[in-house]
């Protein structure tokens, strides 16, 4: 067979031109090829040169030197694919690919989908393990409670009858006192008839008080004792005194604070009126005997005078100069201003006797000088405000003018540390007192901050304290003596009395009498005759003592 093939014409002349027109930039398309002589029409060529015209021509196809119509051409001299045939085909892959993808793609979402319904019901496994084992739970406690409930009712049983043994030997004491109340009022009578001119009966006063003390003694046994028995060691209520904290008067048993015995009564009631009241809180009694309240929940302060009448009222809801937002405390300093604690404006705020807002001090954080919830305030004898930071666990002193001057307490239980201090009082000797109120205690501190003493404990019993929330000096009965401090505690719903170096003395209300009971004692004050007040949040009305 021959080598050769027939002539064809050049490639050059089926693009119209010669291969001496292609350009440099096509990099060597014509390799291969050798110039035909000018006058030369036509040229036999071999099987590898017409492989190689063809793979330049579709070099060229790219290059955008030749149509399509010369590639298939060429492809067809070659018996390889057309242009279009390539094209079909680089298209049938590309489509292969792309289900080949699709199909990895479609196993993993499959394979996830999976994945989270064996997550989801492992999860609701679960919920139900954990809900049979509360119940599981459940039912072990009520067993075990059904299981201790005789050993609970036997111990409950033991503490009756030791309280009834304390009761009743009490109950032999007074029993005693009454017999010596009978004797020495036979005496008494006796020496009267002897002494005293019968055609002018006149007694001496000392000793009708004596013998009125001793009457009503008398008749409160005799009304009570039947009672007595019944009632718990430990409580006193404004009308029915625990015997146990008396004290020895003109050499017989008398009440060691005759208000003790006396009834109290309350003022207002719930309402949004002038001398009514949504949460009273704090109180405080001016030197001109104005007693100040403020009116928690109506975002004011109210003022009754000395005869507890309404006499004024100023602020209103809101954070403008001259509102308020739940004022929690209220004092009265010696220049007759009106200092309020303005404690969800985050404030302290100022106003003078005409109850025009004088000025403001504070922010919301807990650098020196701002605040966070004050809840209540005190004066020293100086004029500094001390300022209970309850938010921020500690407390801030101030001049009475604003300027900030110390801070001392952050949170905790130790001495010197805060859980929520509250209440704010000061002694004759500018010792601050707090009422630390979930650590259920009263701390003192000297007139720098610097920790003294604490007294009390969780509890009910005497002396015991449970969430103290108010504290106030009694007037002082001797010069240079401090008064006695009257503890409002909101858990037990009743005041305690303790003298200044933490003494018990007595008790306000029993919160296991209902009708002697405060509601939610918020504040307390004492004005110059000695009335205690006592704002109970609970039942929105101010007792007087």
């Amino acid at each position: 067979m021959s080598n050769t093939l027939p002539v064809i014409a050049s490639p050059c002349s089926l693009v119209g031109g010669n291969l001496t027109t292609v350009p440099k930039s096509v990099g060597g398309l014509a390799n291969g090829f050798t110039r035909p002589p000018p006058s030369t029409p036509s040229v036999r060529v071999s099987l590898r040169s017409i492989g190689n015209a063809a793979k330049y021509a579709y070099r060229w196809k790219r290059a955008g030197l030749a149509t399509d119509e010369f590639g298939n051409k060429i492809g067809r001299m070659n018996k390889g694919p057309t242009i279009e045939e390539l094209r079909q085909q680089a298209l049938d892959r590309a489509k292969q690919s792309m289900y080949k993808e699709s199909g990895i793609i479609m196993g993993k979402l499959k394979r996830l989908t999976c994945l989270v319904a064996n997550m989801r019901r492992e999860t609701d496994i679960d919920a139900e393990y954990v809900r049979l084992e509360i119940k599981k739970l459940t039912k072990r406690a009520i067993q075990e409670i059904y299981a201790r409930e005789e050993e609970l009712l036997e111990q409950v049983d033991k503490l009756v009858k030791e309280a009834n043994t304390t009761l009743d030997g009490q109950y032999k004491q007074l029993s005693n006192l009454k017999t010596q109340f009978n004797s020495k009022e036979m005496v008494c009578t006796e020496r009267l008839e002897q002494e005293i001119d019968h055609e002018v009966l006149k007694t001496p006063a000392p000793l009708i008080t004596y013998q009125e003390n001793v009457q009503q003694a008398l008749n409160f046994l005799k009304t009570n004792e039947a009672n007595y028995k019944r009632r718990w060691v430990g409580f006193r209520t404004a009308n029915e005194p625990n015997f146990k904290n008396t004290v020895k008067v003109l050499g017989f048993v008398g009440i060691s604070d005759p208000r003790a015995v006396r009834p109290w009564r309350s003022i207002g009631r719930e309402g949004i009126e002038y001398g009514q009241f949504r949460g009273p809180v704090g109180i405080d009694v001016s030197m001109r005997g104005e007693i100040a309240i403020s009116d928690f929940e109506n975002h004011r302060v109210q003022l009754l005078d000395k005869n507890e009448e309404f006499k004024g009222v100023f602020g209103s809801k809101g954070s403008d100069s001259g509102s308020m937002k739940g004022p929690n405390d209220v004092k009265c300093d010696k220049d007759g201003r009106y200092v309020v604690a303005d404690t969800f404006n985050h404030r302290i705020s100022w106003y003078d006797n005409k109850l025009e807002h004088l000025q403001s001090i504070g922010r919301k954080g807990n650098k020196a000088g701002e605040f966070d919830r004050p809840r209540s305030l005190a004066i020293t004898s100086e004029g500094n405000i001390v300022v209970a930071d309850t938010g921020n666990q500690r407390v801030q002193v101030f001049t009475g003018d604003g300027e900030y001057l110390f801070a001392f307490g952050d949170l905790g239980k130790g001495p010197g540390q805060f859980k929520g201090p509250h209440g704010l009082a000061v002694d004759h000797k500018n010792n601050i007192y707090v009422a630390d109120l979930y650590n259920h205690r009263i701390q003192v501190f000297d007139e720098s901050g610097k920790f003294v003493r604490s007294f009390g404990k969780e509890g009910r019993l005497e002396g015991e304290l449970s969430e103290p929330r108010a504290i106030a000096f009694t007037p002082s009965t001797s010069p240079g003596e401090a008064g006695n401090l009257l503890v409002a505690e909101m858990e037990n719903q009743r005041v305690t009395m303790f003298s200044d170096d933490g003494q018990y003395l007595c008790i306000y209300g029993d919160s296991c009498e209902e009708n002697s009971s405060f509601g939610c004692p918020s504040g307390v004050a004492v004005d110059s005759e000695g009335r205690i007040f006592i704002s109970d949040s609970k039942l929105n009305v101010i007792h007087i003592l």
